[in-house]
């Protein structure tokens, strides 16, 4: 019995309209499993073929290669295209950064849990309440 799984591809590529932003393009049959590990990995959908990764950090060429890795080791065909591949081999150094203290990963981290903030509140799953700067720090209460 043939799998619809068998003529899936996925390219990865840089999205035109925002220079760090990375598009997953489906070929083949997606299906909701498809669509649930790229979701998984930050992808969110522009139609039925398209998603696409944006965040607030511009580290998705990172994100997108630990997507890749994940897919492949689902035994997907995944493709990287060379623009992107570029900009994933690029360490770059964030210019007056405040934790000069932290290593790459572990800012990496920091600004991981900033962008699930972020998608909460996007998506309607946070509301902030109130927020106050006390000389250092801003909080912020929400629910």
């Amino acid at each position: 019995m043939p799998h619809p799984e068998a003529d899936l591809h996925i390219r990865l590529d840089l999205y035109e309209e925002r220079s760090s932003a990375v598009t997953a393009t489906i070929t083949g049959t997606p299906t909701r499993t498809i669509h649930a590990l790229l979701a998984i990995h930050g992808f969110e959908p522009l139609d039925e073929q398209t998603m696409v990764m944006a965040r607030i950090d511009r580290e998705e060429p990172h994100y997108a290669e630990q997507a890749a890795l994940a897919l492949r080791a689902e035994n997907l065909t995944v493709d990287i295209t060379p623009g992107l591949r570029d900009e994933i081999d690029t360490e770059w150094t964030w210019a007056n950064y405040p934790t000069p203290w932290c290593s790459r990963e572990e800012i990496r981290e920091v600004s991981n849990d900033a962008q699930k903030i972020y998608d909460d509140i996007r998506h309607g799953r946070l509301t902030i309440h109130a927020h106050a700067h006390d000389g250092w720090t801003t909080v912020a209460v929400g629910t």
